[in-house]
């Protein structure tokens, strides 16, 4: 199994567990039974799920031409957490920060070692990781809950909300292994790496689904486009690396 798998396997497992200790009574609730006094400002949440780079620029299409690596193998699991506060009945203002990454086992395609009679693969390792940091703005299609007399504020089971905003990512690109000298075909050991921040705006939408008044799962599908600068010393010549792409995920959150 390989690690995107295994990684997917745990998501799924974890999810499952997630839904499988909610009990009927608590979906029966319709949100509970409200908030006495108050209504929630702050929220905090933990979210996972997968995150799929465009990959688009010059240091993933050259590692695509010379290496056994295809543009999926850079997806790979996210993990992030978020704090929202209330602005409005239908308007939160949220900062977040995750983490994204893969690790893929490769090959030179066209050059192999040969040791006597024997055909050896040059090996290496690519490692890709991402981490934003965010700040959003999620606007909510309809009300969030009722208000029951003055003193107490129900929550809606269900809520739509669409947003954007924008932030910083962090990436780190890093190849290690063997490779192979295009002028003199001796093959050696080294370490390729690449990091930088680039700016980042973000559009999203999702859907939260209240278990009882205070907490709530949340389905989410994010699009983000930024870019960063490449490492000009292992990389010369290569345009800025494509920090671009999907970002799905699950989680469960809490109101306060």
């Amino acid at each position: 199994m390989t690690l995107t798998r295994r990684t997917l396997t745990i998501q799924a497992l974890l999810v499952a567990g997630l839904f499988a200790v909610i009990r009927p009574g608590d979906v029966a609730a319709q949100g509970g039974d409200g908030f006495l006094f108050k209504v929630p400002v702050v929220t905090v949440g933990f979210r996972m799920g997968y995150a799929l780079p465009n990959v688009g620029s010059d240091l993933f299409a050259h590692t695509r031409d010379q290496l056994t690596i295809e543009s999926g193998d850079f997806a790979g699991g996210y993990y992030g957490g978020e704090l929202a506060v209330r602005l409005s009945s239908r308007l939160d203002l949220a900062i977040g920060v995750g983490y994204a990454g893969s690790s893929t086992r490769s090959e030179f395609r066209d050059f192999v070692e040969v040791v006597g009679n024997d055909s050896l693969a040059i090996e290496q390792v690519t490692d890709f990781s991402t981490t934003p940091l965010t700040l959003s703005a999620k606007y909510y299609l309809t009300d969030r809950g009722r208000s029951i007399g003055r003193f107490a504020w129900v929550p809606s089971t269900v809520n739509v909300y669409v947003g954007g905003g924008f932030g910083f990512t962090y990436y780190k690109f890093d190849q290690v292994g063997d490779w192979v000298d295009f002028e003199t075909l001796d093959i050696f050991a080294s370490r390729f790496e690449s990091s930088g921040t680039g700016v980042q705006v973000h559009s999203l939408a999702g859907l939260d689904f209240s278990i009882n008044k205070r907490v709530f799962l949340t389905g989410e599908g994010r699009y983000l486009w930024a870019d960063a600068g490449v490492n000009e010393r292992f990389f010369e010549g290569f345009d800025d690396v494509d920090l671009s792409g999907f970002q799905f995920t699950v989680g469960i959150s809490a109101r306060f």
